[in-house]
């Protein structure tokens, strides 16, 4: 079995900003996204506080854990197209 190396990508995150992301739509490798903690905990601390705990389950995840049933996966996948869809301009 052939090893395979994993995709990297970059995220800058500035100071004067909450966020930084990574796009494959923008010719990154993954999509992913860095938050600001000191940001954003010195403006909306219960975030930064939800945050961290969404981190800290996130990093118990590994590449060997089960994949999410195809019901839930649709279910996030039409979540998250709602979530990131830009309303179409009105005239």
């Amino acid at each position: 079995m052939q090893y395979e190396v994993p995709k990297v990508s970059k995220i800058s995150i500035r100071s004067d900003w909450p966020i930084g992301i990574s796009s494959t739509v923008r010719g990154a490798n993954l999509d992913a996204f860095g938050f600001n903690i000191r940001f954003i905990l010195e403006r909306k601390p219960k975030l930064a506080v939800e945050l961290i705990k969404a981190y800290q389950q996130a990093s118990e995840l590994r590449a060997d854990d089960p994949k999410a049933p195809d019901e839930d996966l649709l279910l996030a996948s039409q979540e998250l197209e709602r979530l990131v869809s830009v309303p179409p301009a009105s005239d």
